[in-house]
């Protein structure tokens, strides 16, 4: 157990991430880490391939660079320099909105701090058990990270996960170099300079967002690599005085760094999403399917004609979902592009209600009358009641109530359930028996004895 005060939080994460081995990892954790990763191939996979902004984001990496080099980009067909597949995994990880989540730390912890240690272990070819022992510390400093700026930090107008996830993504690419300590230390102070990752994409739906994680896992290798140079990085860049905590955030909470560091894995609590938007928007969007299933056959009769009638349809969000997908502006109440629309709890609501159903095909629906009708009458209350992630629906007679979104630790999703997200994210890019090899490996992480060539068929086939 790394215990430490806030004064020295930034050293106690460093000697945390540097020391910490495999065995000291519970088995629920790896477990759980190991479903991340094979989300995380699922997620990069489909969207590179079918994405509307991977193209540009493949065409911007290699403007400086060309391609044709040695790093893995999943679902890609060639090569491509280490830190451009870090920032292209981590782009495409991230793009669908549909990569997993930490309430606790308000962010998702995987898009960043995979596509950063997953370059490294492709690099050196490290062991499966080394590669899980780097995503756990990873996963850990990032979770804690994001929970110390709290969900004030969006208030500041800052995107978490790249925010926390440089620090989680040098924890990991750090523990798989084997560096001390203190060089992991003035790498997590080189990195509270690089910690980025604007709000400001909601204005209109840029793609700003989807980059983030990547620029986060790309800018990782850049710290470290100015540490192990000897260039020394600033002391006690998260708590100190002028530190992440004291400009990023309204109301940081510096006990989530160290509280039971080591011993308590909030890590382990990562969730997998069940539908492709913003977190935010999940507690509205199962309820939603839960009052499609209880209108019946006839669902969409019933919908129309109490629209006839002048019935609105009411969403209770709890104050920060109502901030984040829930505010009554033309772009959330009638998006007119996918990231508008995966912030839109007007959106997401109609298009569930409507069609029994929410997954990336829905976007398809951007623009469709009866989705602009059904989106236009419905009003956000704010609860203050709810839990940070629930939601309630009132339309027609009948009220649902989420107080915890699928996927959740109290409502955890089976591993069957994980299995069909991947196989209907990845058959679609690899083909059947590929994408089954994939997941076979994933789960027996621990036994590969060169990861690189697990990574190797994160590729997708030139034919």
């Amino acid at each position: 157990m790394f215990d430490s005060s806030a004064n020295d939080a930034t050293l106690a994460l460093a000697r945390f991430a540097a020391t910490t081995g495999l065995g000291s990892v519970p088995s629920a954790v790896c477990s759980r880490l190991k479903d991340c990763l094979l989300d995380f191939v699922g997620n990069a996979a489909y969207a590179a391939v079918n994405a509307e902004s991977s193209a540009a984001f493949r065409a911007g990496a290699t403007a400086l660079q060309g391609a044709n080099d040695d790093a893995t980009v999943i679902g890609d067909t060639q090569g491509y320099s280490y830190l451009q597949a870090a920032l292209l995994n981590g782009a495409f990880a991230h793009t669908l909105d549909f990569d997993d989540t930490n309430v606790w730390g308000c962010l998702h912890p995987g898009a960043p701090v995979i596509a950063a240690a997953l370059v490294e272990a492709e690099r050196t070819h490290t062991t499966g058990k080394q590669w899980l022992a780097a995503l756990a510390v990873g996963y850990e400093v990032a979770t804690r990270v994001g929970a110390a700026l709290g969900s004030t930090a969006y208030d500041r107008g800052f995107h978490i996960t790249p925010v926390a996830g440089i620090f989680g993504a040098v924890a990991a690419v750090g523990r798989l170099r084997g560096v001390d300590s203190g060089t992991l230390a003035s790498a997590l102070g080189i990195a509270g300079s690089k910690a980025a990752g604007s709000m400001q994409y909601l204005a209109n739906g840029s793609w700003n967002k989807r980059l983030h994680p990547g620029f986060a896992a790309h800018d990782a290798f850049l710290a470290l690599a100015f540490a192990q140079a000897g260039v020394v990085g600033t002391a006690a860049p998260i708590e100190g005085r002028y530190g992440l905590l004291a400009g990023y955030t309204n109301e940081a909470t510096p006990s989530a760094l160290t509280d039971r560091l080591g011993q308590w894995w909030p890590s382990g609590e990562t969730a997998i999403k069940p539908f492709p938007s913003c977190r935010f928007n999940h507690g509205a969007i199962e309820a939603a399917l839960q009052l499609h299933e209880l209108l019946g056959t006839d669902a969409r009769k019933r919908i129309e004609a109490a629209l006839r009638e002048g019935t609105r349809l009411e969403v209770r969000l709890s104050p920060k979902a109502a901030q984040i997908v829930g505010e009554a502006t033309p772009n959330k109440i009638d998006p007119r592009n996918i990231v508008d629309a995966q912030f839109s709890a007007y959106f997401q609501v109609a298009v569930a209600l409507l069609d029994g159903h929410c997954n990336w095909q829905s976007y398809e629906r951007i623009g469709a009358a009866d989705v602009a009708a059904l989106a236009a009458a419905i009003y956000v209350v704010i609860d203050g009641q709810l839990p940070i992630m629930g939601a309630g629906l009132s339309f027609a007679g009948q009220v649902v109530r989420i107080n915890e979104p699928l996927g959740e630790p109290s409502r955890p999703c089976d591993g069957a359930s994980l299995r069909r997200k991947f196989d209907d994210l990845a058959v679609p890019v690899f083909g059947e028996g590929h994408a089954a090899q994939i997941a076979q490996r994933v789960a027996s992480l621990e036994d590969e004895t060169d990861a690189s060539t697990l990574i190797r068929q994160f590729r997708r086939s030139e034919q």
